[in-house]
């Protein structure tokens, strides 16, 4: 499933040169269920920004937007700097997206993972999995730059102890069918919803471009 899927997703973020879909779906998974992330795109297609009721959600959104180009090429620079694969370039690139507003180091992980990178997102359903509470992958902003660069090396070394691969398939395994999600209903329909969210959400970050939002 990941290499069809997440794969899948990296390409199309390579062919567009760009990061917004992926972002944006990634925010609306926030403190949302995975089913949701596709008729929240939706309503954006059809009312633009007005379409997204959350504040912080919104502001996430217009930052991705307006920072898509230096968001995508500055990840794909330090891609080509350490590889997909270098704990220093992940925390290079969860720092960058952490910039985003109401992104945090683990959705953060999840936009570098649909980039390709070697990391994964360990929201509560991987941390109850792992026996971990959601305070132990929160920074806080009065953490020092030293401080939080070994917080996140210490998240991203966890998630490449059994690899982004692993962590992709077997979230999908996890979730699919359960409440938030009942009708998807099988790891394989769960993991091919990431690739229709990230497309709706392409077309409802093109829809705010387009009206000037």
């Amino acid at each position: 499933m990941y290499k069809r899927d997440a794969v899948d997703i990296a390409y199309r973020a390579s062919i567009h040169n760009s990061v917004m879909a992926i972002g944006a779906f990634t925010i609306a998974s926030i403190q949302a269920g995975l089913s949701t992330c596709l008729p929240q795109g939706e309503k954006v297609v059809e009312y633009g920004l007005a379409g997204i009721p959350m504040t912080n959600k919104r502001k996430g959104i217009e930052y991705l937007i307006r920072n898509d180009a230096y968001l995508y090429q500055k990840s794909m620079h330090i891609a080509d700097k350490y590889g997909y694969d270098s704990v220093d370039g992940i925390i290079e690139v969860i720092l960058l997206f952490m910039r985003v507003p109401n992104v945090g180091m683990v959705k953060a992980g999840f936009i570098a993972q649909m980039l390709g990178f070697n990391v994964a997102c360990l929201d509560s359903h991987n941390l109850k999995r792992l026996g971990m509470t959601e305070s132990q992958t929160k920074i806080s902003k009065t953490l020092s730059d030293t401080a939080k660069r070994r917080k996140i090396r210490g998240y991203v070394e966890l998630c490449q102890n059994k690899g982004t691969e692993y962590w992709w398939d077997t979230w999908c395994e996890h979730v699919a069918g359960n409440k938030a999600n009942r009708t998807l209903d099988t790891a394989d329909v769960v993991s091919r919803y990431h690739v229709e969210c990230v497309t709706k959400w392409h077309e409802a970050c093109n829809i705010i471009i387009k009206k000037g939002e």
